[in-house]
């Protein structure tokens, strides 16, 4: 993949990643990631779906629903039913 930049862009590139001691192609793909990143936040942010998903999520965990493993998953189906 061939990336053309600014000029001034292309030279603020090449001091982040001096400073941050990464070679250019590393400092790039890390900025990709994090705006990717981003993005899949702004997206689960405007799922109402997503979001009482996440809530229902943190609700389970903090009331303890939050098992490990098979025989765990198991036990807590098993005491539900009771």
């Amino acid at each position: 993949m061939t990336l053309r930049l600014p000029t001034e862009v292309e030279d603020q590139l090449k001091q982040v990643a001096e400073v941050e001691h990464r070679s250019v192609q590393q400092t790039v793909l890390v900025a990709v990631e994090e705006y990717l990143s981003r993005r899949e936040t702004a997206e689960i942010l405007a799922d109402p779906a997503a979001l009482r998903g996440l809530a229902e999520a943190r609700e389970s965990e903090q009331a303890g629903d939050i098992v490990y493993g098979t025989e765990a998953a198991r036990t807590l189906l098993t005491d539900r039913k009771r």
